[in-house]
């Protein structure tokens, strides 16, 4: 597109886009609509290669030269690595099974992870129901920010999978491609078995590999950032420099050796799953306390001893009364960071609820209420910076709650019959929060 380090300029959506050399002319205004310009052209013309490659894969093209798959022909003949060949190949065996949203990345409303997210959710075995709800799917994903939007495909897969009474994943994460068909079978694979592998090498180091399903997942991820926060914090007090990755190989040693003095019989921290208050909530509407959607088979070895809240919803909002208390705390701490899931600072920042602050919109020095309308998440960096800090959000409209109201909501959902549908004519549904 720049063509090296030409002085000239070329097209990008029908706009006059400087050349590289040129940049430095461009006001910030000039430079941020370019970038935005240029990720949907990035996404265009992923499209086209998948399409490009959908035809050289039916054609067998790659079989030629004896090749054991698409995917280690594709990965020789342009250099690039097999895991991105199998991803490449993956998205397009799937992009002609999704009309619809390939329109809309080449209109530039879906991005290219859209497409890939959705090209996830399309299983052989959901192929139908995504047909059926394909335009319903593109406007739940223009209208949510990207980290919202995984829920709501995620929601829809448990959706479609309880209409077919299975599991329609088909269980090799976008990069499954060792032989030339499509993703093999009917899609219909067991869920995902923990397994994690730690090899010694020649000099003595330990290499470790594996694979947590979501919710072993969310355990050690949860306590590995945990540990690894606390090493930030005093590596910063102590002046000591180390990476991201450091410091969670580090966490990793810690909660090992916290492993070994650990007392026999301690209390063991119990996983916590949301529920979002509806009819049939446990079938449809389950999450783990960090957001991440998971389907009722998974959580089945827990319930003997996890920790299960339900959260009711009136529309939008939480049901909850105001409170006088200073800070943000049970049931009223949980309630926001049910409602918000996420960093809701205006810059679309993706910290997820377990790692931000609870804080008052309208500070409670200045009689700002502790409760949820005057409450928000934000990142410890967004709460905390003054320079980050978003001065011009306004609390929501404070609600007297009673126990009427209670009483009202509960009815409202039990009269649904599916806490996923508001039944429209066409068969689609609206979640819950």
């Amino acid at each position: 597109m720049f063509g090296g380090a030409s002085t000239t300029t070329t097209t990008v959506s029908g706009q006059a886009d400087p050349s590289l050399a040129d940049l430095s002319l461009l006001d910030d205004d000039g430079l941020q609509g370019f970038v935005v310009r240029l990720e949907v052209e990035r996404a265009r013309s992923a499209v086209v290669s998948a399409l490009v490659l959908a035809e050289w894969d039916a054609r067998r093209v790659w079989s030629g030269d004896g090749s054991r798959s698409a995917a280690h022909r594709l990965a020789r003949s342009t250099d690039i690595s097999l895991r991105s060949a199998r991803g490449a190949m993956f998205r397009a065996r799937r992009v002609g099974h999704m009309p619809v949203v390939v329109a809309a990345v080449m209109e530039g409303r879906l991005s290219l992870d859209h497409l890939d997210l959705l090209a996830q959710a399309n299983t052989p075995a959901r192929r139908a129901r995504f047909a059926r709800d394909e335009q319903f799917l593109i406007d739940g994903c223009v209208r949510l920010d990207f980290p919202d939007a995984v829920r709501y495909v995620r929601y829809w897969e448990l959706r479609a999978d309880g209409e077919l009474g299975g599991d329609g994943s088909d269980g090799d994460g976008g990069g499954g491609d060792d032989g030339g068909g499509d993703d093999g079978g009917d899609g219909s694979v067991p869920l995902v078995v923990s397994r994690l592998h730690a090899s010694r090498t020649f000099d003595d180091t330990v290499v470790i590999d594996g694979v947590l399903n979501a919710v072993d997942g969310a355990i050690v991820e949860r306590e590995l950032d945990r540990v690894a926060e606390l090493f930030r914090v005093a590596d910063k007090r102590a002046g000591v420099e180390r990476t991201g990755s450091q410091r969670r190989a580090a966490a990793l040693v810690e909660m090992a050796a916290r492993s070994a003095v650990a007392p026999v019989g301690g209390r063991r921290p119990l996983p916590l799953f949301t529920v979002l208050v509806g009819e049939r909530t446990l079938e449809w509407l389950c999450e783990l306390s960090n957001g991440v959607v998971v389907r009722p088979k998974e959580i089945l070895p827990f319930l003997s001893e996890a920790l299960i809240e339900s959260v009711l919803f009136d529309g939008p909002s939480t049901v909850i009364s105001v409170s006088s208390k200073r800070t943000f705390t049970g049931a009223l701490r949980r309630a926001v960071q049910v409602r918000d899931r996420r960093c809701r600072h205006p810059s679309g920042c993706e910290v997820p609820a377990e790692r931000c602050d609870v804080d008052h919109i309208r500070p409670h020095v200045v009689d700002g209420l502790t409760s949820q309308a005057n409450g928000r998440l934000e990142c410890p960096p967004h709460n905390q910076i003054p320079e980050l800090h978003d001065h011009g959000a306004v609390p929501g409209v404070e609600r007297e709650v009673t126990r009427l109201d209670e009483l009202r909501c509960l009815i409202r959902w039990r009269c649904r019959d599916d806490p996923l549908t508001d039944p429209h004519d066409d068969g689609t549904f609206d979640t819950a929060a």
